[in-house]
């Protein structure tokens, strides 16, 4: 009897393509790695907590427009904008949004579509991202200790940082 095909739901579908991306860049895991499923929770409820205004929206949402559930009171920087046929400088661009002195071996955590959280140096973040499709929904960059976030937002082909106060 043969196997019937069973398509996996999108959510595992974005994952999968970040692993092949992993394999196909030849990207070192001890760089960039999925966050250990256990710490899930508690990182995707640290950066919801920071950010967003979780009186107004008590479900713990991170994923696909997030941004839409920031706080009002915080900061950012203005807008850098994507033609989509520009994915190449705009990932590029990252490294005008953080912050201070780059540390090339600080880690950083970045939420993808369907909520899937991965970690690594920024080096190893912006090759995943390149090769990303540029048609992917919100992601969000931020150092582990949410002291900013970086959102892109698919729908306005844009990224910004975020801070508190």
């Amino acid at each position: 009897m043969k196997k019937q095909a069973t398509s996996k739901p999108l959510r595992y579908e974005l994952r999968d393509e970040i692993e092949d991306i992993i394999k196909e860049v030849n990207i070192d895991r001890t760089e960039f790695h999925e966050t250990a499923k256990n710490m899930y929770e508690k990182v995707q409820r640290n950066v919801y907590y920071a950010f967003c205004d979780y009186k107004k929206y008590p479900a713990v949402q991170v994923d696909t427009y997030m941004w839409t559930r920031f706080r009002k009171d915080l900061k950012s920087t203005d807008l850098i904008i994507t033609r989509w046929d520009d994915w190449d400088d705009y990932i590029g661009k990252l490294d005008t949004l953080i912050p201070g002195k780059k540390n090339p071996m600080a880690f950083y955590y970045l939420v993808v579509d369907g909520g899937w959280v991965y970690e690594g140096t920024l080096t190893a973040i912006k090759k995943v991202l390149l090769e990303y499709p540029c048609s992917m929904a919100d992601f969000y960059l931020f150092p582990k200790d949410y002291s900013w976030l970086i959102t892109h937002c698919e729908d306005g082909a844009s990224m910004c940082r975020v801070w508190k106060y």
